[in-house]
């Protein structure tokens, strides 16, 4: 009960106060893009380049905990392929949308503020870590999937492709600000660059707004997207598994690597990475659903009801995890 009233509680009221501000029109739900865009090109660089560029080496090269999420999000990748293809029969590159749904997380808009939020300051480098290891595996494997789709479709060389694939991937994955402000911060780091004292005042001062500006935008967001369940194009078989392997069955997985198959010694570490994996579906995910027309009706109520259904899952595996 401490846990829940301490930890679990003031983070989901944040959200509630962006829902009822946006039911309630206390602010306008196109205000909700404006907000994002603060945290995303603003607010979270700045605290990920903070929390990064001071961290230990040791920390940032950590290859056992580097190893873990990589078999964390492949197994769950695999198993949604295997899952899609045999039981639901889906087609090559379709799969890999599926696989990206069920592991792309949420993690720059949610996971890393609702970490900070219950556990402090020092969850940011986990948080840092595990979303740079997602944003490269999960975006690297729906690219490489679909651009060898289209080379076998045009029988074209593949060779041919290297190259605009390589570029595609970089600008996907790196040049984005979240990820921009990760490798920069881990630049800062390893090699010991020294910084002004004024861009650490700078950072530290913008980037704590990150977290709570982010988590009220999630609900004034949610407050404007009731219509998305009246979408009818979707098997609920599917919706289902779609649903279970994202909340419950990838922080399963992550409960078994980083606890017994490659236990990760720091507690705060582990569990990090436990509830990074159950955040709900990312929304850059629909991104790629457009870019690829692959899924597109179907990716935003994949996209909206996790996040519904994972404020009751997040909240179980918070409690179990901190007690």
């Amino acid at each position: 009960m401490f846990v829940l009233f301490q930890v679990v509680i003031p983070i989901f009221a944040i959200i509630l106060c962006g829902f009822l501000a946006g039911r309630l029109s206390l602010l306008p739900l196109n205000g909700v893009q404006s907000l994002n865009y603060f945290v995303y090109y603003f607010a979270l660089p700045a605290l990920l380049f903070s929390s990064l560029s001071t961290a230990p080496v040791d920390q940032i090269t950590n290859w056992n905990f580097i190893l873990t999420n990589l078999c964390i999000i492949i197994s769950c990748f695999v198993l949604t392929i295997i899952l899609f293809k045999f039981i639901f029969k889906k087609k090559f590159p379709e799969l890999s949308m599926y696989g990206m749904i069920t592991t792309y997380g949420n993690t720059g808009f949610l996971g890393i503020p609702l970490l900070i939020a219950a556990f402090g300051q020092e969850a940011a480098v986990p948080a840092a870590i595990v979303t740079f290891i997602y944003d490269l595996t999960i975006v690297t494997l729906v690219i490489v999937s679909f651009e060898i789709a289209k080379v076998m479709n045009k029988k074209h060389d593949e060779q041919e492709k290297i190259l605009p694939l390589f570029g595609l991937i970089v600008k996907s994955v790196v040049l984005n600000p979240i990820n921009a402000s990760l490798l920069l911060g881990i630049i800062v780091a390893i090699s010991q660059i020294p910084i002004p004292p004024s861009v650490y005042v700078f950072t530290e001062v913008l980037g704590p707004a990150a977290g709570p500006t982010a988590l009220f935008a999630l609900g004034l967001g949610l407050s404007s997207e009731r219509n998305v369940f009246k979408n009818k194009h979707y098997y609920l078989s599917e919706f289902i598994v779609l649903l279970s392997l994202k909340l419950i069955i990838l922080p399963l997985l992550a409960i078994l690597f980083v606890y017994y198959i490659f236990p990760v010694e720091d507690n705060l570490w582990a569990v990090s990475v436990v509830i990074l994996s159950a955040l709900p579906t990312g929304a850059i995910v629909y991104v790629f659903a457009e870019k690829y027309n692959t899924l597109v009706k179907q990716v935003p109520l994949y996209t909206l009801a996790t996040t519904v259904i994972s404020i009751i899952t997040i909240s179980i595996f918070l409690v179990v995890m901190i007690e």
